[in-house]
């Protein structure tokens, strides 16, 4: 089946909601946005994605008549079957269970489809990015919290609930720190940048970083993870020790990610690993190389991203085309 002339793709962060119309080749309109209201509940986040549709949708008239489907990216757990986003951790207290897509299509008019935001941005490198023409990769997202997805030969893998491909929730430490979902030693309890943050202001605490101590007082609740790294790269010791020990856990994993899975390609996206680059390729490469089965080793290649922060729109056209949607028939999904 010919794929769609245009979908109209929208991006749902716990900060900000993002919309674009994508075209058949992967350019984009412009970009319409808001701020995610977390603080006014599930009711207003919706009507902030419905409103940013619309707004791309006015905003690209040359190509709004080629829209066949919307494709919706959010935050998992989703229920991609029902059209469901179900429990998302950083869309607040009431945003459960929300029918995002009956919602959308009865407000616009058209058919919609969701995923996870990592499992769209995977569609999305292997059309139009860094996995372009590969059969078997994996993407991993490094940024605030860690995600992830995997395409085996050519198929996305979603799992019987939709839930597959959570790469980071891999064990590192069964000793480890706590992870956001609760269980100890966790990739993304460790390599997450809300994870670095937590532990400079452990160790803030424990008085080990005069330095780290001056830059928590003065960021307030704004400190994070590119402070902490700026501050190993000004040569704080502590600083050095939790970006290093940040960047052996992705490598950990790595090793585990191109045993398990085989894969060509390890795609690395997102706004801590474009800030850090090579400084987290770089180990995960030689860990890989190391410490991976041979066959396996030999074959994986750890790359970085090539979409940037339009993989999560880009890779709603492929979304669209993947599911089936089609006209202005009904959206498909086959378990």
């Amino acid at each position: 089946m010919d794929g769609p002339a245009a979908a109209l793709a929208l991006d749902l962060g716990g900060t900000q909601v993002r919309a674009a119309v994508v075209r058949a080749d992967g350019s984009r309109g412009p970009v319409a946005r808001r701020r995610t209201p977390v603080e006014d509940g599930a009711g207003a986040i919706v009507a902030a994605c419905i409103a940013t549709l619309r707004e791309a949708l006015a905003g690209d008239q040359a190509a709004a008549g080629a829209v066949a489907a919307i494709a919706i990216s959010a935050p998992g757990p989703v229920d991609p079957f029902a059209g469901l986003i179900v429990d998302p951790p950083n869309l607040g207290p009431t945003f459960h269970d929300v029918p995002i897509v009956a919602l959308v299509e009865d407000a616009l008019y058209l058919p919609a489809v969701l995923d996870r935001d990592t499992q769209v941005a995977a569609l999305g490198e292997g059309r139009f990015g860094a996995a372009a023409g590969c059969r078997d990769y994996l993407y991993l997202t490094v940024s605030t919290g860690i995600g992830g997805a995997a395409v085996i030969d050519g198929r996305l893998l979603r799992g019987p609930d939709g839930t597959a491909g959570e790469l980071g929730h891999l064990l590192v430490d069964r000793d480890g720190p706590p992870c956001g979902c609760g269980v100890a030693g966790h990739l993304e309890a460790f390599a997450s940048g809300s994870a670095i943050a937590r532990a400079a202001r452990q160790a803030v605490e424990r008085g080990e970083s005069p330095h780290l101590a001056v830059l928590v007082r003065d960021r307030g609740a704004a400190f994070g993870a590119r402070d902490v790294a700026a501050a190993e790269e000004g040569g704080d010791p502590v600083a050095a020790r939790l970006m290093a020990d940040a960047r052996d856990a992705f490598a950990v994993a790595c090793v585990t990610l191109a045993d398990v899975f085989n894969p060509s390609l390890i795609v690395v996206g997102g706004g801590l690993a474009a800030g850090q680059g090579e400084r987290l390729l770089g180990p995960a490469r030689a860990a890989v190389a190391q410490r991976a089965f041979r066959r396996a080793a030999a074959r994986a290649r750890v790359v970085p991203a090539a979409l940037g922060d339009d993989v999560g729109l880009v890779g709603g056209l492929v979304l669209v085309e993947e599911r089936r949607v089609a006209g202005d028939g009904p959206p498909t999904a086959a378990r």
